[in-house]
């Protein structure tokens, strides 16, 4: 472990040899906390006049985080800027969020894609790299170059070990370039490098944190967030710690359950409000999902797995979005009913995605059913306050009429040609209020494409004719399973 009195001379050696801007890194966990502080006191030991170089300590809200750690975070953010302030230090606090397409709803509910899965992990740029790569790329632009410090350990996992490794053999002593092209111009710093998760235990609850939150509440947080509810400093090999709890977004399907919500709700009775939301993630978001997704990709393609009598499925059916819809909002519900003082106005999603939603379902894939309304009365009791869309002249009446009509015409394949049916009114409604109808017919295209077969054994039929023709197994050289769709 380096000893933090050489940490400290390090960071203002380091701070006080250049220009270039800082970025901490900050999620509100604690090595991140351990980092932040680190530099926090090395800077304000510094004189007035050699305080010159911005920091901004940057925090990435991926909008489906353990509420518990938002809360904290928030928090602390609100301290950090005004003790900055107090004290006369050049820290900025800045809360990023996902831009409004790449937010987790918007794509999982809106888009229909189904649930991140190992080979097919679309929320980790969308949620947590987007926000931050930008906001590092324009400050490294605007100044030339920008250090990022990071709270990184070795010895926390073989993978990130190894990014740690490609950080060493700096030519400018402890900072090394980062790896990302997008980030050429950003050093990469990392303070608490050698210590051990128990180091950093030992000095942020030891030391008192300079920006006023009380490091003993997010000891407790992690010690509430383990199965025994015992979180105790290592003093030798044999002692548990809770280093290693880990938190994130609750809906994560990367990991089977989430134990450190469920051990929050075990050990805490002022906690059991969060339920709800374990509820809803252990009843509506898994991997096993290939029966509520269309056995067409986005872009209409059909693929087969790795057998012949199967498609890979791609987004989730236009039922399984109105659903997890509605299962949200019923969450949102419970849990703003219970009036928990200080989260009682939780949102779990905002009316601003919930309009983005309504759009794609509308516009983009043609659903002028327009249930979004519908499904917002039915759980809250009030009429829908978003933006009001161009009104379909279609009556719901109407649209009954066309899928007792699609049935009596093949009942086989009733709902795919009321489907494809609809889809195409709704394109040609699209046009007649458009000033631009240049991208009618590839949206026709698109309708048609997407809609191309009755039934899925017509496409895998085609699927397997397709390969076939061109010479290879159909059983081999194709695309995994989490594969499943396209921007």
């Amino acid at each position: 472990m380096t000893p933090v009195t050489d940490i400290i001379k390090e960071i203002q050696e380091i701070y006080v040899s250049d220009t270039i801007p800082w970025i901490i890194g900050y999620s509100g966990g604690k090595d991140s906390t351990a980092s932040l502080q680190l530099v926090w006191n090395a800077i304000a030991a510094l004189p007035a006049e050699k305080r010159t170089k911005a920091i901004h300590v940057i925090s990435t809200d991926t909008l489906v985080e353990n509420p518990i750690i938002a809360a904290w975070v928030a928090h602390s953010l609100d301290c950090i800027r005004s003790s900055a302030i107090s004290q006369g230090l050049p820290i900025q606090a800045h809360r990023l969020t996902p831009a409004l397409e790449h937010r987790f709803w918007v794509n999982l509910i809106g888009k229909g894609y189904p649930a991140p899965r190992n080979r097919f992990r679309w929320c980790t740029d969308r949620l947590k790299i987007s926000a931050s790569t930008k906001f590092i790329q324009d400050l490294s632009e605007l100044h030339k170059e920008a250090i990022l410090v990071l709270g990184q350990r070795r010895g926390e996992s073989q993978a990130r070990d190894k990014v740690m490794n490609e950080y060493s053999g700096s030519t400018r002593g402890r900072l090394s370039r980062n790896k990302d092209p997008k980030l050429s111009r950003v050093w990469v710093y990392l303070p608490v490098e050698t210590w051990t998760s128990d180091d950093v235990w030992e000095y942020i609850v030891t030391e008192p944190n300079p920006w006023g939150v009380n490091n003993q509440e997010l000891f407790d947080i992690y010690r509430g967030a383990t199965a025994d509810s015992e979180c105790p400093i290592v003093v030798d090999t044999s002692t548990p710690s809770c280093g290693d709890s880990r938190f994130g977004c609750y809906v994560c399907t990367m990991v089977t359950q989430d134990k450190s919500m469920q051990a929050m709700i075990q050990n805490d009775d002022q906690k059991t409000w969060m339920q709800p939301i374990l509820d809803f993630r252990n009843r509506n978001l898994s991997i096993k999902d290939r029966d509520v997704r269309d056995f067409q990709r986005m872009n209409g393609q059909v693929k087969i797995m790795n057998t012949k009598d199967e498609l890979i499925h791609g987004p989730y059916l236009q039922e399984q979005r109105a659903k997890l819809l509605e299962e949200l909002l019923l969450t949102q519900r419970a849990i703003r009913a219970a009036k928990v003082p200080g989260h009682d106005r939780v949102e779990l999603i905002s009316i601003e995605e919930i309009d983005e939603i309504r759009r794609l379902w509308v516009e983009d894939k043609g659903e002028i059913e327009d249930l979004v309304p519908e499904i917002y009365e039915r759980v809250f009791g009030q009429a829908y306050p978003g933006k009001k869309l161009e009104p379909v002249p279609l009556e719901s009446s109407d649209l009954q009429m066309l899928k007792d009509l699609s049935a009596e015409l093949d009942p086989e394949a009733a709902n795919r040609l009321y489907r494809l049916t609809r889809s195409l009114l709704a394109v040609q409604f699209q046009s007649m209020h458009s000033q631009k109808r240049s991208k009618h017919l590839d949206r026709l295209e698109a309708v048609l494409t997407s809609n191309a077969f009755r039934t899925e054994e017509e496409a895998l039929e085609f699927a397997i004719a397709t390969k076939e023709s061109n010479g290879e197994d159909a059983g081999n050289n194709s695309v995994s399973d989490e594969l499943v769709t396209d921007e």
